[in-house]
């Protein structure tokens, strides 16, 4: 209460992890919506997917690429988290201007949110978005047109149009939706939620392109593949086509990423690709995380380095998921 108080008063500006995806810009731009005072930023990059969340709203909310100082009182960081000890998703909030780092051990982040008495975290929530939401809604903030389709669109996306959403995600929604006067199907036909549903040729040749090396077990189907552009249409499309987990790897200017999704029967067996892109960096360096459905990574090096080594966790991972359900 006592931050989004303060957001009413001077300047704040609201990063997220480096690049944002759907989620974190949509709560980015909620708030900038919210309060006049609060400016939009970008940590490095952003995402497809929320460039074209940002292009729905015509430019009102350009990111800005400074960094906290000068007027800003701080900065507001939507990003995921992990529950020690339990693979399933959370999220949270931060209000400081000290760490950029968007994964943080778990005892860590508990003594981050000691010494930081505004730091949110819902370990149940899918989406960012439903946190602000529900800490505007006790602040008495009138969440507007455009940052009811933000949050909106934030939500769709973390929940994959609500295919792995529990049902705290669909409520909320709804609840946004009405207050704003706005259908469900207005944000999902939008590109700035859906991604790109008539893209460009690139992007039309890109999936066809990720004819993938695959290994398969008779319980796990794993595939993963290089492209030069659009890597989660690519993972999503591999996806369709069958596999159970899909590593998607680009390199450029020396930084490999690798965007991966995972199957409904990969998730119901207990896999995480949030918990693996945690370890992957732990073996190879840089950074990851996310869904358990969805998740990406990032590190310096070169792609014939890091993808044998990202293709061998996930198969030990798959493999010891396989024999735990044998015993």
């Amino acid at each position: 209460m006592a931050l989004l108080d303060e957001l009413r008063q001077g300047r704040t500006l609201v990063l997220s992890h480096v690049n944002a995806d759907i989620d974190a810009m949509g709560c980015s731009i909620a708030l900038a919506a919210m309060f006049p005072g609060v400016e939009v930023g970008a940590v490095e990059s952003v995402s497809r997917g929320a460039q074209n969340l940002l292009q729905h709203f015509g430019g009102r909310y350009t990111p800005s690429s400074r960094t906290p100082g000068g007027r800003e009182r701080g900065t507001l960081r939507p990003r995921p988290v992990r529950r020690h000890g339990d693979a399933g998703p959370g999220r949270a909030l931060r209000a400081d201007a000290r760490d950029l780092h968007r994964h943080r051990p778990p005892r860590a982040r508990r003594g981050a949110a000691r010494r930081q008495p505004r730091y949110v975290c819902d370990p149940d929530s899918p989406s960012c978005a439903q946190l602000v939401h529900r800490l505007a809604r006790e602040a008495g903030a009138q969440v507007n047109g455009d940052a009811a389709f933000a949050l909106v669109a934030g939500i769709v996306a973390d929940t994959e149009r609500f295919r792995i959403a529990p049902n705290s995600a669909v409520e909320d929604a709804l609840a946004i939706l009405r207050a704003a006067g706005i259908e469900l199907s207005e944000v999902i036909r939008r590109d700035g939620a859906a991604g790109l549903r008539q893209g460009p040729r690139s992007w039309r040749c890109s999936r066809p392109r990720s004819a993938w090396p695959t290994w398969r077990r008779a319980s796990s189907f794993l595939a993963h593949t290089r492209v030069g552009a659009f890597e989660a249409s690519a993972a999503r499309h591999m996806v369709s086509m069958g596999a159970d987990v899909a590593l998607v790897v680009h390199e450029e200017g020396g930084t490999v990423s690798i965007t991966a999704r995972a199957s409904r029967r990969a998730l119901d067996a207990g896999f995480h690709l949030g918990d693996y892109m945690q370890r992957l960096a732990q073996v190879v360096g840089g950074s990851g995380g996310g869904h358990a459905g969805a998740a990406g990574f990032k590190a310096p090096g070169k792609v014939e380095d890091v993808e044998p080594r990202a293709v061998a966790l996930a198969r030990e991972m798959l493999r010891r998921l396989g024999q735990d359900q044998a015993q």
